[in-house]
């Protein structure tokens, strides 16, 4: 049997086990801080395999998150906690930070918003965490360029600024003169 045939061991998806830490996270380590929003409850969203990784989001009362755990087995890569991976999706290069943890064990966070100042509710909160998985796994675009703006505005008053400079340099002025306006500029 080759191993193109042998099919792959993947570590079963962990969506309801992030799910119920971060809950436990947010009666016991979170309970009572000022920035958790009062509407939005904690989800595992979205969970898929994704390459040979678990990807989905994560949605707190102070934060939503993409996540990536291990998946298929002998490709992850366990590095310190704190530490900055960068992974490429359709959309572009995706910065994440490694995270340990007692209660959710190992995994990849990328921020995508904290606090949640923007959100008025669990719904939208939800919306917005399947609206960030959609829009990573689209072909990245380049960037607008937009109208170019009108040069010959910009030229002109370039041009008028040059020659008033110009007149005021040109003509004389006397010493005496020179002095008046330094005195009245210091009053």
């Amino acid at each position: 049997m080759q191993k193109s045939e042998v099919s792959a061991v993947w570590k079963p998806n962990p969506a309801s086990r992030l799910e119920a830490g971060f809950k436990y996270i947010h009666q016991n380590r979170m309970k009572g801080l000022p920035f958790l929003h009062p509407k939005v409850k904690v989800h595992a969203v979205g969970f898929k395999k994704w390459t040979n990784f678990w990807l989905g989001v994560m949605v707190t009362p102070w934060a939503i998150n993409l996540i990536l755990c291990e998946g298929e087995e002998g490709y992850w890569k366990s590095v310190p906690e704190g530490k900055k991976l960068h992974y490429q999706f359709p959309a572009g290069l995706y910065d994440f930070i490694s995270v340990k943890d007692k209660i959710l064990g190992e995994y990849k966070m990328c921020s995508l918003l904290s606090p949640l100042e923007e959100i008025t509710d669990d719904q939208m909160a939800v919306e917005v965490a399947y609206a960030a998985l959609d829009e990573i796994m689209k072909d990245e675009q380049p960037e607008e360029e937009g109208t170019p703006m009108v040069e010959s505005k910009r030229e002109v008053e370039e041009e008028a600024v040059e020659k008033a400079v110009e007149n005021t340099l040109s003509k004389p002025i006397s010493r005496r003169s020179f002095f008046r306006r330094k005195q009245q500029e210091n009053t």
